[in-house]
């Protein structure tokens, strides 16, 4: 029974380079931009895809984990999730599992991550041969002060076992 997964597919990648010879390198592409009240602007810099039998995770970051820099966004959803605008109300079932924003903030003298969890949103998502793109995603929440956080934005990603 043949390996389903693209390097086992392909010979040459079990092989040393040679020169000429391209090597496979699976990537997930994509992008995310979100405006931020009352915060800068995010640019992802990177995208990352995982999913199980139940769950897709979307994440995108910017900066490395470990500064203070770092910034995330990530949406959970359930795996069977098809095109179309979903709500998002936080503790309530339905496709968005969870959205949330992680940033770096200062509390008692001392920089750490705090984990911004929306309470509602909203998701205009396109799904496309695994393909994933939201023209607009919006979620609000309460921040580490208990102020408003409310962000605004689209996504799109392609994982590495897309078939475009």
């Amino acid at each position: 029974m043949a390996l389903h997964h693209p390097v086992y597919e392909n010979p040459d990648v079990l092989r040393l380079k040679e020169s000429g010879q391209k090597i496979f390198n699976p990537r997930t592409r994509g992008e995310l931009k979100a405006e931020l009240l009352d915060r800068p602007a995010f640019t992802a810099q990177e995208m990352t895809f995982a999913s199980s039998q139940k769950k897709i995770v979307i994440t995108g970051e910017f900066d490395d984990f470990g500064s203070t820099a770092y910034r995330a966004v990530a949406f959970t959803l359930d795996i069977n999730i098809q095109s179309g605008i979903y709500r998002f109300q936080k503790d309530e079932h339905g496709p968005i599992l969870s959205m949330s924003y992680i940033e770096c903030v200062e509390i008692d003298g001392r920089q750490v991550y705090h984990l911004n969890q929306a309470d509602v949103g909203t998701l205009h998502l396109s799904v496309v041969e695994s393909c994933y793109s939201a023209r607009l995603f919006t979620m609000e929440g309460l921040d580490h002060n208990g102020n408003s956080m409310e962000m605004c934005g689209d996504f799109s990603i392609s994982p590495p076992h897309a078939s475009f």
